[in-house]
């Protein structure tokens, strides 16, 4: 089961706020209300009215008391004048809600008790004795008075309930509709070009899960760009390494003798397009073959390999390398990335001198470090070799290359959890540095 999400808490607090906010201004009213008829009610209770009835029943008997009822007595508003006969009827006929009727004839008017008995019940109500001996009970109530309780009361709670439910609307709104309108337009911003359009941080980083759908499209509004920008980079960059080689083999086939130049600039074309397609089919995410790559076998069958291109330069090649080095992985991209380390190494390094391999453990990490003697390259140039197309500038008899090799090792090391670096040596030349996750052997 899916455990309650940080949105899901917040709106249920502010649920039961609002209800708890309900309750509490819903009491406040009634006892606003409660208080104010009480204080009506009270002083009529304890006023004049009775007494007054009494002297009009006196001189006038029940006839008098009846006009007086209907007609000459100032009654507050806020409450009701009732006088019951012996037999529970009200004098004017008026009739009491069924639930107050009982009331009244249990506790107000009640059966008469026997004359001489030494108990006499509460009533709640005066007792009126007419100049015929008849008894009437005199009952002040509440005004308006009904079983849905009394129209302030209820309007009172209606408007509670308005408050309370504007004020939750309002949080919702606020919590969740404006982010999400703020995150729509947005997104359209984004989708109608204009690739700088992201979600205010004020929304970003908010702890729940509009907070985290907004830095996700940040993100991904990031990468969209980067790689927009990146293939209008890589538009140009092409177009550039296409058209030199393709200019000097339309020069070379204008000479005497075009052969030889014409297959250097084919090369190197079939070169460049060759590790274009590699570096596309990377970006791809590709799906990696993993198996079992003993490293250290790797590197010996790769110097054997390279022998050729090394003698070609009077470069020596030197590997040491511990014992049972092994990565999961891709075997093919692995060498392929290594064989690109080591070529660039070959190509760049002084005639005559020497390249080391060197590959160690290093607790659960595998370091392999190629070494050549070289001029190096610019403070300023470490990272930015590692990219796609970089060339150093003002670098004499540079042998040229596709601009792409060390940008494929990358993405490759990239891809099996590993990471590279370029470091100048100390005593001249360049260090191409690799760290790949060893593989976990279970032992028996």
């Amino acid at each position: 089961m899916k455990r309650p999400t940080r949105f899901f808490w917040r709106t249920t607090i502010y649920i039961s706020a609002a209800l708890a906010a309900f309750v509490v201004l819903g009491i406040a009213s009634l006892a606003l209300v409660a208080s104010n008829e009480l204080a009506g009610y009270v002083s009529a209770r304890h006023g004049t009215l009775g007494r007054e009835a009494a002297q009009v029943l006196a001189v006038g008997g029940r006839p008098a008391l009846e006009q007086w009822l209907r007609s000459d007595v100032k009654v507050p508003p806020d409450v009701s004048i009732y006088v019951f006969d012996s037999s529970g009827k009200d004098l004017l006929g008026r009739e009491l809600p069924e639930l107050y009727a009982n009331f009244v004839r249990r506790s107000v008017v009640g059966s008469p008790e026997p004359r001489g008995s030494n108990y006499q019940p509460v009533r709640l109500a005066p007792q009126l004795i007419g100049p015929d001996g008849a008894t009437y009970s005199f009952l002040v109530l509440p005004g308006r008075i009904g079983v849905l309780g009394n129209w302030a009361t209820t309007l009172g709670l209606i408007l509670v309930a308005l408050l309370v439910i504007g004020s939750v609307a309002w949080l919702i709104s606020r919590a969740v509709t404006r982010p999400i309108g703020e995150l729509q337009r947005v997104v359209r911003e984004f989708a109608s070009g204009q690739l700088d359009a992201r979600v205010p941080a004020g929304i970003a980083t908010r702890r729940d899960e509009i907070g985290a759908l907004a830095l996700d499209f940040n993100t991904m509004a990031d990468q969209t760009s980067r790689l927009l920008a990146g293939r209008q980079q890589l538009m140009g960059e092409l177009s550039h390494a296409l058209r030199s080689p393709l200019a000097r083999l339309q020069a070379a086939l204008a000479l005497p003798n075009p052969q030889q130049r014409a297959e250097l600039e084919i090369a190197r074309l079939d070169r460049v397009i060759g590790d274009l397609l590699r570096l596309s089919r990377l970006d791809a995410a590709p799906d990696m073959v993993k198996k079992l790559v003993p490293i250290d076998e790797l590197l010996t069958v790769l110097v054997q390999d390279e022998e050729i291109e090394a003698n070609a330069r009077q470069v020596q090649l030197v590997l040491s390398c511990d014992p049972q080095l092994t990565v999961v992985g891709d075997p093919e991209l692995l060498q392929s990335a290594f064989e690109n380390l080591l070529r660039n190494a070959i190509r760049y390094t002084h005639a005559a001198t020497a390249v080391e391999i060197v590959a160690r453990r290093h607790g659960d990490r595998l370091e392999v470090r190629v070494d050549d003697q070289g001029p190096g390259v610019p403070p300023e140039y470490l990272e930015r070799i590692l990219e796609q197309w970089t060339r150093v500038p003002n670098r004499p008899n540079d042998p040229g290359g596709s601009g792409l090799g060390l940008a494929i090792a990358r993405r490759v090391f990239e891809i099996h959890g590993g990471r590279i670096r370029a470091v100048n040596r100390p005593g001249g030349g360049l260090s191409i540095v690799t760290e790949l996750p060893l593989a976990q052997l279970l032992s028996h």
